[in-house]
């Protein structure tokens, strides 16, 4: 497998994490939390023997750095709705 296939679908992992963060910022905590938890349990588990290969490797990689990323990068855009709300215009 091409090393820019790699690079590619990993930036493209990144990018829909990122994009989910703007899009659920206003998630709970607790979702960003299993996020990190399923992320590591699905790097940790040993890969499945009838799979094993570079596209499984690949396509579990994508996954964990999405789940990965968007559970820990939710402090960073964490968005409170009240927030153009809490200062009125004064005329």
């Amino acid at each position: 497998m091409s090393s820019l296939v790699v690079v590619a679908v990993y930036l493209g992992a990144f990018a829909i994490a990122v994009l989910l963060l703007f899009e659920l910022r206003n998630l709970a905590w607790y979702w960003h939390a299993a996020s990190v938890a399923v992320a590591l349990a699905i790097g940790l588990m040993p890969p499945i023997q009838q799979y094993a290969g570079p596209a499984y490797d690949l396509a579990v990689g994508a996954l964990f750095i999405v789940l990965m990323v968007w559970g820990i990068g939710a402090p960073l855009f964490h968005h409170n709705p009240d927030h153009a709300h809490a200062h009125p215009h004064h005329r």
